[in-house]
């Protein structure tokens, strides 16, 4: 697969199809495209995959796009097309299940004397096929993903063929052409190749396809239906779909093993003695926040992250523009930006930004990258309760930290760059430093550094390889928030934070 992400994204294409999948992913949470795309986001009990569902409606056409759109937008490890289709073997039964080891658009050809076929063909993802021939190796595979008493259905690796026609007679040209050219497909349907192709071209993501089937494409799809075979086709699909997510191995990071601690001096950085990192002789020139998007007058106390690359390519001003899009959906996706509110963007010489500021609500949060390959983030920090002051709480904050350098690390793909991570409180003069279970319960509040002072910044002076500080980010988090925390400590308070 990719660069870790943990999630994937299941697509369907009827709403009875999208029902069957929603109701094995518990509390699923909605989420807007910038687009109107509308995908929903949930955990399946016992593993680590967080799933996205998305209904992409009939047709390869829009089963490709809302799969590229998607694919941009959330960065899935895997995709899945999961539903109905018609049969085009006997010895396939109604309501068994076909994972699709190759899927066939069959339309493509060139009219001469004779049809002559061009069809394009997309393999299915080998880590995907075998994560499924395993799944099905326990009998009991559908335990607690079907209604009891549901008969476990057959489930059969073969090729599909996907075109442009809801194919329903025994005999016609497009019968024979499907005889002819394409006898070893063991099913047909209208969506396969377009998700299969886009999911292709976006940096070969891994792809399946996984269909129930509900007729046998020879004139009975009425009867068939009518005895809803749709549902239990449907439903069989989603099963295996949720049964093949969980036989993938989980999405853990990887495990870092950390070096004896080194001797230097008291300054040595923690970050260093644990995870090697290497000192800068001087801060690389970070754009903080107020240097991109100037602060208005009234706003509260807010956290930016930046990872700063220490060698990258300067990025063309197309790229920039196509950026600028991206940290919208971006954003959305992570719920960084609400699925309500209206999303800002900027695209300057030098930088294209994305952001929210509402005075009203005292809200102020955003998401920026450079020229220079800069990324940035920030959020107002929380106003708890009755306090209306900003609270910086040190737990709140380090978990905060952390998940924002995760999206930061995201946002776009620079090989074999090392980052030097910032983080800075601005402004810093208006806030209290306790946690936010006090402050919900508390009417009054000490203001940290007596209300005086310029912004808290911790600079960008160590370069880590991205990969280390993907595997390693709690703890870098952790170290940014405790060299933080010490801009907030009194002169006359002997706790360390």
């Amino acid at each position: 697969m990719r660069s870790y992400s943990g999630k994937i994204v299941v697509f369907t294409a009827l709403p009875l199809e999208y029902r069957a999948v929603r109701a094995l992913v518990p509390d699923p949470q909605r989420i807007n495209h910038e687009a109107g795309t509308i995908f929903e986001r949930g955990q399946i009990p016992g593993i680590n995959w967080e799933v996205y569902l998305a209904q992409v409606g009939q047709g390869n056409q829009g089963a490709a796009i809302l799969t590229e759109r998607a694919i941009r937008m959330i960065g899935p490890d895997a995709v899945f097309f999961t539903g109905i289709a018609g049969s085009m073997k006997h010895d396939i039964a109604l309501g068994d299940v076909v994972v699709a080891t190759r899927v066939f658009a069959y339309h493509g050809g060139k009219q001469e004397g004779t049809f002559k076929t061009r069809p394009e063909t997309w393999s299915a993802s080998h880590r995907l096929e075998q994560a499924a021939r395993f799944a099905v190796l326990d009998t009991h595979w559908t335990q607690s993903l079907l209604p009891a008493g549901r008969e476990v259905p057959d489930v059969h690796f073969k090729p599909i063929a996907a075109g442009e026609v809801v194919v329903n007679v025994q005999t016609s040209a497009l019968h024979e052409l499907l005889d002819e050219h394409y006898n070893g497909v063991a099913a047909i349907e209208t969506e396969g190749a377009g998700f299969a192709g886009a999911a292709s071209m976006a940096d070969q993501v891994p792809a399946l396809v996984i269909r129930g089937i509900s007729d046998r494409a020879d004139g009975s799809k009425q009867h068939t239906d009518n005895s809803g075979y749709q549902l239990i086709a449907a439903d069989n699909a989603a099963a295996l779909t949720i049964a093949v997510i969980k036989a993938l191995a989980a999405p853990e990071p990887v495990e870092v093993e950390l070096p004896p601690p080194r001797s230097g001096t008291a300054e040595t950085s923690l970050i260093a003695s644990a995870l090697d990192g290497q000192q800068l002789t001087e801060p690389l020139p970070v754009a903080w926040r107020r240097n991109l998007l100037p602060p208005w007058s009234s706003e509260g106390a807010t956290l930016e992250v930046h990872l700063f690359p220490e060698d990258g390519p300067r990025l063309p001003m197309r790229r920039m523009s196509q950026l600028k899009d991206d940290l919208v959906a971006m954003g959305r996706s992570e719920a960084l930006f609400t699925a309500t509110e209206e999303v800002s963007t900027l695209l300057e010489a030098d930088f294209a930004a994305a952001y929210v500021r509402d005075s009203r609500q005292g809200r102020c949060v955003g998401l920026a990258i450079t020229r220079s390959g800069q990324r940035s983030c920030w959020e107002s920090l929380p106003r708890p309760g009755s306090l209306h002051m900003p609270v910086l709480d040190p737990e709140h904050t380090q978990n905060r930290v952390a998940d924002l350098l995760r999206l930061l690390l995201r946002l776009y793909d620079v090989p074999l760059t090392r980052f030097a991570p910032a983080l800075a409180i601005d402004p810093a003069e208006v806030l209290t430093v306790m946690s936010l279970d006090a402050a919900r319960a508390s009417n009054g509040a000490v203001l940290a550094r007596n209300g005086r002072g310029g912004p808290a910044q911790i600079m960008p002076d160590e370069v880590w390889e991205a990969t280390t500080i993907s595997a390693a980010v709690s703890t870098m988090a952790e170290e940014l928030t405790l060299r933080l925390m010490h801009h907030f400590r009194s002169p006359r308070d002997a706790r360390q934070f």
